[in-house]
């Protein structure tokens, strides 16, 4: 409410309270769940923010509960069903308290409560992280930055679908005027590379928000010089992509490194159920991720970063980030090449 970028609304919830909306939480934790009414899917954001629970993560671990007691892997009369409100309220509660047994399990998250319950097949997460609003059933570009996301599943690391389906031009490019068709050209690999570099990169490092840049248009022309104002440093662009590139390549030395030599390129997939599963109604009924071209675009995407084919950083390549510190400490867990 006190930021002159107006990211969402506050409206009143069913309980007369106020509530910020925007797009994620709605997604999430409204249609996400069968819950069609505004002002209850707000009660369940407001309770979201006051007891610190994230909307996002929250929408996806209510809604794989929902899901598994659909499919008679969840029992208890606690769990709610699509569309159930009242229950739903409960359980959020429940969850950031871990008042009950399912409340407890439910906090774990999707990918702990899936190892536990079953319904690996259609728990929606990446790296352990719950999938924000975007299904990707028809969509290689925005699944390929789920899937390589340094975090998981998170759309601000690489907000690639406005893009892919041309609704949302980057910086001077035109708006696509053309139906949308399912493509896999390498093109979609550079983009979520730019835009991670942007926006998983950048963005976090100068600490600035990137919605001027997203929703207002200021050229991101003007992002060096203001550091330049602030810093009395000149910098390129060229020299802030470096530094981008030096975040996610460094994190995902972190990754290899924990995973203590068990990293493989599967940890680079979407959700298993958009390789799987058709999309059931709409326009694009019948479509569904391609494993082998979603798979080829991978692999472009780790030739632009400079990484091998299990999607791990190359000696040359670190040395090129000034990363050369790193090089000793994974090979004392995986052979780099």
């Amino acid at each position: 409410p006190y930021c002159n970028m107006i990211c969402g609304n506050v409206v009143l919830d069913a309980e007369a309270r106020g509530s910020e909306l925007d797009y994620e939480n709605v997604a999430l934790l409204g249609s996400n769940l069968g819950i069609g009414k505004l002002n209850e899917v707000a009660v369940l954001n407001r309770l979201a923010d006051e007891l610190g629970l994230d909307t996002i993560s929250l929408g996806g671990v209510i809604g794989f509960i929902m899901e598994a007691k659909e499919k008679k892997l969840i029992k208890d009369d606690e769990a709610p069903e699509f569309g159930d409100f009242k229950k739903s309220r409960e359980l959020v509660i429940n969850i950031a308290y871990k008042k009950t047994e399912l409340g407890k399990l439910a906090a774990e998250g999707v990918m702990r409560l899936s190892n536990l319950l079953g319904g690996k097949e259609f728990a929606m997460h990446v790296k352990g992280l719950e999938v924000s609003g975007y299904n990707c059933f028809a969509y290689p570009a925005m699944a390929l930055a789920y899937g390589t996301s340094s975090i998981g599943a998170h759309h601000k690391e690489a907000w690639v679908i406005a893009w892919e389906i041309g609704t949302a031009p980057i910086e001077g490019e035109k708006r696509k005027s053309v139906e949308y068709k399912v493509t896999y050209g390498p093109e979609k690999a550079a983009k979520v590379v730019e835009l991670q570099r942007l926006r998983g990169g950048m963005y976090e490092v100068l600490t600035a928000c990137r919605l001027p840049w997203v929703e207002v248009g200021l050229s991101i022309e003007y992002y060096p010089k203001l550091l330049e104002a602030i810093t009395g440093v000149k910098y390129t662009w060229e020299d802030l992509y470096k530094v981008a590139d030096r975040i996610y390549t460094l994190i995902r030395a972190y990754w290899v490194r924990e995973f203590n030599g068990r990293w493989d390129r599967s940890m680079d997939y979407p959700p298993i159920r958009w390789f799987n599963e058709e999309l059931k109604r709409g326009p694009l009924k019948g479509q569904h991720l391609d494993r082998e071209k979603y798979d080829v675009l991978l692999s472009e995407y780790y030739r632009l970063r400079g990484w091998d084919e299990r999607g791990i950083p190359k000696k040359e390549t670190l040395r090129k980030l000034d990363l050369d510190y790193v090089i000793p400490e994974l090979e004392k867990h995986v052979k780099l090449e």
